[in-house]
């Protein structure tokens, strides 16, 4: 990318952002995670941190005078407040909606909001042409599903051993089938590990380890260990974080079946319903495909360079250099449905 006189920002109202992260590095950009005590993160006190995160956004505005800002939605309040001020600043700004904006049930009033502000952007970037849709910005439109995160590059093979070890990356989300995920892990000839922080309690049989919110360096050698990994949801329209780290490593991958997974992601993955049956099968057979991490190093260089093309257009337009003209830029070709 060509050097640039002035700085970039990557801004999010969340403690921790893998994706926010991940762009910031690939983009050249300073990130700026703006949060406040936890005990003002639940629904019924939102509001009550607002002020504090606003007066800190145009903080880091004021002091760096960003060339180009990316601000991350949700919450919806974050571009509404940062857009016009750096615009005013001399910013072009970019704003990057998750899926949960679109389709999370407490969102849904700001989705007429989030469309005015993605006309009003400079780009406007999702994770699907779906949901682009839905924003009704086309020429805007830039789909970055999560670049690959900056992992160790030697994604070998994990050593053969007795009982192969399965991860399982989790938020302990509505989402999420962790029930059957752990009811497939029973009697089965695998040990199955699950990472992030447990929302409810669920009965674990002796072979599933329950492993918390694990610092950066365990976490990261726990995926680079796993003979597989998993990563499920049950809404449709939602691509999975855990996956692209999955994928930066080159792990053989276990999805849900849904439209937007399998698009995305091709042939190149399993993807199952959310039975324990179909669970339990899918990684059976994936652990016993001895083509298994093949698939898996395609699937790394294949999201890896069409990324580029789609992160080239979102420089493009924090430079102010312009878009191409082919429509939406997306960074993966779509798989097979």
């Amino acid at each position: 990318m060509p050097p640039r006189a002035r700085s970039r920002m990557v801004v999010a109202w969340m403690p921790v952002s893998q994706r926010s992260t991940t762009l910031a590095h690939r983009l050249d950009a300073e990130l700026v995670l703006v949060s406040t005590a936890k005990g003002f993160r639940r629904p019924w006190t939102a509001w009550a941190r607002y002020p504090a995160l606003v007066i800190r956004s145009w903080a880091a505005l004021a002091t760096r005078r960003p060339h180009g800002v990316v601000v991350v939605a949700p919450p919806v309040m974050a571009p509404l407040v940062v857009l016009p001020v750096a615009r005013m600043l001399g910013a072009r700004v970019a704003v990057d909606i998750h899926s949960g904006a679109l389709l999370d049930r407490r969102w849904q009033w700001s989705v007429p909001l989030l469309r005015l502000l993605a006309r009003m952007a400079d780009a406007a970037v999702v994770t699907l042409p779906s949901l682009a849709d839905r924003l009704d910005a086309p020429r805007r439109a830039i789909v970055v599903p999560d670049p690959l995160p900056d992992m160790p590059a030697d994604a070998r093979p994990a050593t053969p051993r007795d009982v192969p070890d399965v991860v399982a990356i989790c938020g302990w989300g509505d989402d999420e089938p962790i029930e059957a995920l752990v009811d497939a892990a029973r009697s089965a000839r695998w040990r199955l590990t699950l990472t992030g922080r447990p929302r409810r309690s669920v009965t674990a049989p002796e072979n599933v380890r329950i492993a918390g919110f694990l610092p950066d360096h365990d976490y990261v050698r726990l995926l680079y260990d796993a003979d597989a990994v998993i990563v499920l949801t049950t809404r449709e329209e939602t691509l999975l974080s855990g996956a692209w780290e999955a994928v930066a490593l080159a792990k053989p991958l276990v999805l849900s079946d849904t439209v937007s997974l399998r698009q995305t992601f091709g042939p190149d993955v399993a993807c199952v319903g959310a039975t324990p049956e179909a669970i339990r099968a899918a990684i059976d057979q994936l652990i016993a495909d001895p083509a298994a991490h093949e698939r898996a190093v395609r699937l790394r260089e294949r999201f890896a360079t069409e990324n580029d093309r789609a992160l080239e257009r979102l420089d493009r337009a924090l430079d102010g250099r312009g878009t191409d003209d082919r429509g939406r830029g997306t960074s993966v070709s779509p798989g097979p449905a």
